[in-house]
């Protein structure tokens, strides 16, 4: 927040109990202050309009914000009024806003815009959660906190309506209000989401995504034009422009844009559905005793020890070295055959320890099985006739050793199998992405960051946005094996028709029925029938979106008038005659002799159309006579003058 200015006169030096020492900023709604109190500070915003009989709505609105979570928000302190005006106090945020971030800096790119979105959600979400709508989110009430961003003024909806009917101000800001804002219908935390997409525009690209300048064409165009998305790409781009969506129907709610920033909606990977997660694969079955490797790699229990409670390993007590439970044990009163209370209570640790390893080993034979039975059918006939023992150089190793240095028998299975026989490899599969609605650079981006290749790109006739993806082959969500092809069918934009020869209405209902828009009309002097379009704009052929206006230039049959004003007599009835018209000349006395003989005006005004042939009367002006009596009335000549 900038550096507190000096009061000005008429400003409060208090409100209420909250010392005010300098104004921190003024807006549409009102003036925020710098205030203290107990030697903490606040700002406090003294609206600029009384809430008139509103008064507990206001209140009831006051403690409403006060139980919005305090993450990313800043918190509602107080609330009252002073001589009919309502005041809010709120925590202190040493910060600047997003808007004056971004105009100083520059826009976000990367991580800093997306933990910006992540955090601004949040808190939307959290407004929405305690019955609040905002009404006015925008980057000025985005204040960049040393502990991140916080969102602003969320308590102020039911005072604003009130204060908006009294001084007749507007709740909102037009180049971020929602499409039912500015129809006046019912708003609900749907504008809030608009709002936040309309934002994250201005975080991405420093401008609206409707533009900033003066009010009405912003408002027609967040009502009938397409949002300027600028630089967002991949995931982020597509959920803003859902946020953008005109229908509020179509847009998601706060809760399930947070989750989508998140990551929440995004599907399990094949791969971790196709085997065991690795750190099963690799643990020690707890019916072997533990084994104390001196290995700087040690293998990852099932469980930690905090959850067995049996502290130094997972062996159960009483078990021989690679054996069962046996009978009595000196080991001491924690053995199976001696059944003391420290066995009783240890009992159920071992039924749960003899149900993971059957879990495990379950596992661990499906993966070693499984390709082996994949395996080509040649290799049964040999089976057929028994066993096939392989080739052993040393007795010793005929039989499996009751010792735990003992391979596994997944291990001792795969030894068995030929070298030429791999086992079977699951290929690693991704899910497509959302492609979507991106244009065609940020869907293939998009793809890269996947793992996946552009394939082929079709191009469509639609009145989407030239290049904006209208779908995928295999379609978004599919999973593919990692590497795949992928191909895109994108929007080619609408042909502009040939309308030139036609009349305008002609030419307007072509324009029309072909997805396009009539733009300006344009009259110029020509020799062809009145009403006749001369030329368009894109021109007849090209490309352009659904809905983009087409400016026509239309002929107004006749000839330009020249601008004969200033000039000689001589030369204005010249250029006159030369475009085809008669001329007909006035005189008028003038006092400043350099104006004789110099036309004075003309009665068909320059760069007008008229009939060839028609008149075009010039006032020339004349010398003041000297003979006659200054105080005898003359007569000024009106006729031809001399020498026509």
């Amino acid at each position: 927040m900038p550096t507190a200015q000096p009061l000005r006169t008429g400003d409060p030096q208090r409100l209420g109990e909250y010392e005010l020492s300098g104004r921190l900023g003024e807006g549409g709604q009102g003036t925020v202050f710098l205030g203290s109190r107990g030697g903490e500070a606040y700002a406090v915003k003294l609206l600029h309009g009384p809430v008139g009989d509103e008064r507990a709505a206001f209140l009831r609105e006051v403690e409403l914000a006060k139980h919005v979570a305090r993450f990313c928000t800043a918190q509602v302190i107080d609330a009252g009024f002073d001589e009919g005006r309502a005041y809010i106090v709120s925590e202190y945020v040493d910060g600047p806003s997003l808007h004056r971030e971004v105009a100083l800096t520059g826009p976000r790119r990367g991580g800093a815009l997306e933990r910006l979105a992540v955090s601004t959600a949040t808190a939307l979400a959290a407004i929405h959660r305690a019955g609040i709508v905002h009404r006015d989110f925008k980057p000025q009430n985005v204040l960049l906190g040393s502990d991140g961003p916080r969102v602003i003024d969320f308590g102020l909806a039911r005072a604003l309506d009130a204060a908006a009917t009294v001084s007749g101000r507007g709740v909102g800001t037009p180049a971020y209000m929602a499409p039912e804002q500015i129809t006046a219908s019912a708003v609900a935390g749907a504008a809030d989401v608009f709002s936040w997409g309309a934002t994250m525009c201005f975080a991405a690209n420093a401008t609206a995504p409707f533009g900033q300048d003066s009010v009405a064409p912003v408002l027609h165009r967040i009502l009938t034009a397409p949002p300027e998305l600028g630089r967002l790409d991949g995931r982020l781009r597509t959920l803003v422009e859902a946020c953008l969506d005109k229908d509020a129907r179509n847009r998601p709610t706060s809760r399930d844009l947070l989750f989508e920033l998140l990551g929440e909606s995004a599907a399990l990977p094949a791969e971790v559905l196709d085997s065991p997660p690795a750190h099963i694969l690799r643990a020690t079955p707890p019916l072997v005793p533990e084994q104390r490797s001196t290995s700087p790699e040690p293998r990852a229990p099932i469980a930690q020890p905090e959850a067995t409670g049996t502290p130094g390993g997972y062996r159960l007590s009483g078990t021989r070295e690679g054996g069962p439970p046996s009978g009595p044990s000196p080991v001491g009163p924690s053995t199976y055959g001696n059944a003391p209370l420290t066995s009783r209570r240890g009992w159920p640790r071992a039924v749960i320890a003899v149900c993971a390893a059957l879990i495990v080993t379950a596992a661990v034979l499906l993966t070693a099985l499984i390709p082996a039975m994949n395996q080509s059918q040649e290799v049964q006939p040999s089976r057929a006739a028994g066993p096939t023992v392989p080739p052993q150089s040393d007795p010793g190793k005929s039989r499996p050793s009751a010792d735990r240095s003992s391979p596994p028998r997944s291990e001792r299975t795969q030894e068995r199998k030929p070298t030429s026989d791999p086992p079977v490899a699951h290929p690693v599969t991704v899910p497509v992405p959302p492609l979507t609605g991106l244009d065609r650079s940020a869907a293939a981006k998009a793809l890269k960051q996947a793992g996946l290749v552009l394939g082929t790109v079709t191009q469509l006739d639609s009145p989407q946005k030239i290049g904006q993806v209208l779908g995928a082959e295999p379609a978004p969500g599919t999973a593919v094996a990692r590497g795949s092809r992928v191909s895109l069918q994108v929007s080619a934009g609408l042909p502009v028709p040939a309308v030139t020869g036609l009349q305008l209405k002609a030419a307007e209902a072509r324009l029309t029925g072909a997805g396009l828009a009539v733009g300006t009309v344009t009259r110029s002097c020509s020799d062809q029938p009145d009403g006749q379009v001369l030329a368009t704009q894109p021109k007849a052929g090209s490309r352009a979106a659904g809905g983009t206006p087409v400016a026509l230039t239309v002929a107004r049959n006749g000839v330009t008038v020249p601008s004969v004003v200033g000039r000689s007599q001589e030369d204005g009835r010249a250029a006159l005659a030369a475009a085809g018209f008669t001329v007909r000349s006035k005189g008028q006395v003038v006092d400043d002799e350099s104006r004789v003989g110099t036309i004075l005006s003309q009665t068909v005004q320059p760069g007008t159309c008229a009939e060839p042939g028609s008149a075009v009367v010039i006032v020339v002006g004349l010398a003041a006579q000297s003979g006659p009596d200054p105080n005898e009335p003359s007569e000024t000549p009106t006729g031809q003058i001399p020498g026509e």
